[in-house]
């Protein structure tokens, strides 16, 4: 058995700048919407079993955390406007929705998976997302790369950044991450990163041992004083980083089957924006 998690608003912005401009006759742009609506469609046709998680609202508990978080603000309308437009077309074409409020969609994923990780299922994650790389602590979770066609796998985890999955929000802790807003600890890069995770399993462990590595590394003195001086920054970014696995998902592997499309309403939609679906 296998189940397909969309990140949907990962699909959604790859729709916005890789399809063309499309207008509805009220000149509303609904370009990434059709895009990802032939993304969906092509899903359906091979998978029994999709979850697409969203976060339409962009903020979640992470802004409050830190400020600087991303957020709607550095959104095009264009992109932002139809968010609600690509959740509504999910349930239409009879794929499960998972909504989040307050949260990311990435939570939501990364919630699925912990129910089904030690199931006999297979999970594969639709996304390029490095924080999502945290999720492939076991065989039976791969993410899959809509853009490259390739499976990733945790292994290959290892072979990128020098780092195993359950390591990934230490990592980028470390090395920051601006998709997300963050930078991480100033000179320390990914090779630095990787070489501190692997002599010490965690950020916690890097700091109280700051004093051994610090004369074994290259810049290690400048590095162990960055750290040493904004470790409290430093945890800020890992809880940054780390997915919630609790957040509101269905448990049910059969909640996730995908079910008949909504024909008539579909049409509907598809003649209200254009779409000729």
């Amino acid at each position: 058995m296998e189940i397909y998690l969309v990140d949907g608003t990962y699909e959604l912005f790859r729709a916005h700048f890789g399809y063309p401009s499309r207008k509805t006759k009220k000149g509303k742009e609904v370009g990434a919407l059709k895009g990802y609506i032939n993304h969906l469609q092509s899903l359906r046709k091979k998978y029994e079993y999709i979850g697409v998680a969203f976060d339409s609202k962009v903020e979640s508990f992470r802004n409050e955390i830190y400020n600087d978080y991303k957020s709607s603000r550095n959104i095009d309308k264009e992109i932002l406007d139809q968010f609600p437009l690509a959740e509504k077309v999910t349930e239409l074409l009879g794929l499960t929705l998972l909504s989040m409020d307050h949260y990311e969609a990435d939570d939501a994923i990364a919630s699925v998976c912990e129910f089904f990780k030690n199931d006999n299922v297979k999970i594969i994650i639709g996304s390029l997302d490095k924080d999502l790389m945290q999720c492939l602590s076991v065989e039976n979770i791969v993410m899959y790369s809509t853009r490259y066609k390739s499976f990733i796998t945790r292994d290959d985890v290892y072979k990128k950044f020098g780092v195993y999955p359950h390591q990934i929000p230490d990592f980028l802790a470390l090395v920051g991450d601006s998709a997300d807003g963050y930078p991480g600890m100033k000179g320390i890069g990914e090779k630095t990163a990787s070489q501190l995770l692997n002599m010490y399993k965690n950020i916690d462990e890097v700091y109280k041992n700051r004093e051994k590595w610090s004369k074994k590394i290259r810049s290690g003195e400048k590095h162990s004083e960055t750290i040493g001086n904004n470790f409290n920054l430093l945890k800020q970014y890992k809880e940054l980083s780390t997915l919630k696995t609790d957040v509101k998902v269905s448990s049910e592997i059969n909640s996730y089957k995908i079910k008949k499309v909504n024909n008539k309403e579909l049409q509907n939609f598809s003649k209200k924006y254009s779409l000729n679906l």
